[in-house]
């Protein structure tokens, strides 16, 4: 079973080699020349492109309209107070556990919903975004009531306290959807926008500053396709700090992201996705890179480091997931939840491929490439984002609202 049953492929693909329309091998890059030198597009690249084009479906994508932004707001709604799931009980090995919840916490915990705590974040950073995009929206006073109880000061003084203990739970993932619903509190004109913003703040400075230690002794990216992949919260992280001004944290993002990635060449894509990965680690990489590079420089690192659109190389980006069956009862849990990942990862493709095709110069073929490929994938996520239950709406109408906003946004 394919994602939304949907699958095409690329004629061009058919001899098996990365060739162009002509047969013959593109040129390689001439690294004695600056990227501002390097030769654009041959003819032959472009047509290819075109002819690409022509094998993407033409679909239908949602607009973030009132009745969507409802519809989405629904779930964050739904599970913002319902309670993290308890460890599943299963023999111990060489230890029996038991797990006691604190009576308090609705009233000393913000994140204590939705699954698991960064989903909690993430939730409700997608209950704020729909509020700020329509005002009057019909659930938003219960929305506002959600914010209060959940970002009161003394849920927030709790999970403050928490954290002063705890000090990697979360980390990279979670702090960074803390920071991403900072800076759109902080962004909202709003008076009970600023004061939640206020009351999360020192928790988004605990983060931020130990992200600078970790950052200065950090040897090595996380390359996952999960919650740890380091290029997907560095880009979160990095937008926080410019937006509001957190230099110390830009200042540690920027020259460690050119240690990580500058150099990379040739991105795997035929190794995506594993297993039930969420992220793309070759897209969310070219979308940090595209912060962290002037437009010239990262074209010319874009062409190392992506395959042609019309290639073998690209071809597994531009294909709709294999989902698999749901197994037996003992199993469904489980499966349900790596299903649900690749019904995510629809959106976070989507919003991935949007985000370089707006980093791309005006006249860049590729673009047009990118953004009907990210329709494709959009389209993908809305005719599953229901099909694994709540292991899957607990999070993924979240990424469903960041990849509209992201198209909304785009030029």
């Amino acid at each position: 079973m394919t994602l939304g049953m949907r699958s095409f492929l690329v004629p061009v693909l058919a001899s098996g080699l990365l060739l162009s329309c002509t047969g013959e091998e593109s040129p390689p890059a001439d690294d004695t020349q600056s990227a501002a030198e390097r030769p654009a597009l041959s003819p032959e690249q472009i047509a290819d492109i075109e002819s690409f084009l022509e094998t993407v479906p033409e679909v239908d994508v949602p607009t973030l309209d009132v009745e969507t932004a409802l519809s989405l707001a629904a779930m964050p709604l739904a599970c913002l107070d319902r309670p993290h799931a308890m460890p599943r009980p299963r023999p111990g090995y060489l230890d029996d556990r038991t797990s006691v919840r604190r009576p308090d916490y609705e009233r000393t915990r913000a994140f204590y919903g939705c699954y698991d705590w960064h989903s909690a974040v993430n939730s409700t950073w997608a209950m704020v975004a729909i509020l700020k995009t329509y005002p009057d929206l019909a659930v938003g006073k219960l929305i506002r009531e959600k914010l209060n109880d959940h970002l009161s000061k003394e849920s927030m003084e709790g999970e403050l306290e928490y954290f002063k203990e705890s000090r990697t739970f979360e980390r990279p993932y979670g702090w960074a959807w803390l920071m991403k619903l900072y800076d759109e509190l902080a962004a909202w004109d709003d008076a009970e926008a600023k004061e939640w913003a206020e009351q999360i703040a020192p928790l988004v400075k605990l983060f931020s500053d130990r992200m600078v230690s970790y950052l200065e002794s950090a040897s090595y990216p996380s390359r996952v396709g999960v919650h740890g992949n380091t290029a997907f919260s560095l880009a979160m992280m990095l937008d926080y700090a410019r937006s509001v001004g957190d230099d110390s944290l830009a200042q540690a993002i920027e020259p460690k992201a050119r240690d990580f990635y500058l150099d990379d060449v040739g991105c795997p894509t035929g190794y995506e996705p594993s297993g039930s990965d969420f992220l793309s680690p070759c897209l969310e990489e070219a979308r940090l890179m595209s912060r962290v590079l002037d437009e010239a420089d990262f074209v010319a690192w874009l062409d190392e480091f992506l395959a042609p659109v019309y290639s073998r190389a690209f071809h597994p980006l531009t294909v709709a997931v294999e989902l698999g069956e749901d197994g037996d009862a003992s199993e469904q849990t489980s499966r349900l939840a790596a299903k649900s990942h690749l019904i995510g990862l629809a959106f976070i493709r989507a919003t991935a491929l949007t985000e370089i095709a707006d980093a791309l110069p005006e006249a860049d073929p590729r673009i047009a490439a990118y953004r009907k490929l990210a329709a494709f994938h959009g389209s993908l996520g809305f005719d599953a984002m229901y099909d694994a239950d709540y292991l899957g709406t607990h999070w993924i109408g979240t990424f469903a609202v960041k990849y509209l906003l992201t198209a909304r946004q785009s030029p």
